[in-house]
């Protein structure tokens, strides 16, 4: 029985996916990144330096379930825009459970996409 136990928390942490986003560890679960245009972006940089890359498709992670969070800059390519993260259940887009607009800084939108994967978890 003890075999066995230790087995399925192996399978579990096997399951775990953690990747690094800004120099930070973001622990997907069993979701995946699915698209990622922002992890090369460096968010230091003024809006105006950035806003040919600040599109409404930034970062997609799908969940094992189909759940998905998404971020995006709205409106895209606007130097007035903001970063909007959302997680979306059942391709519901007009109602996400989780949508949160963090400042355009490295550690405000880990804790927003934090957040986020948590709330479809």
């Amino acid at each position: 029985m003890t075999q066995r136990k230790s087995n399925d928390k192996n399978i579990k942490e096997e399951n775990i996916i953690e990747t690094t986003l800004f120099g930070e560890a973001l622990e997907l679960g069993a979701a995946r990144i699915t698209y990622d245009s922002l992890s090369q972006l460096d968010l230091a940089q003024p809006v105006a330096a950035l806003a040919d890359d600040l599109g409404e498709d930034l970062l997609q992670i799908t969940c094992a379930n189909g759940d998905i969070v998404d971020v995006g800059w709205y409106p895209a390519w606007n130097e007035q825009g903001r970063l909007r993260v959302v997680a979306v259940r059942g391709q519901d887009w007009e109602a996400p459970v989780f949508s949160a607009q963090p400042d355009k800084d490295p550690q405000a939108l880990l804790r927003a996409l934090r957040a986020a994967l948590a709330s479809v978890a």
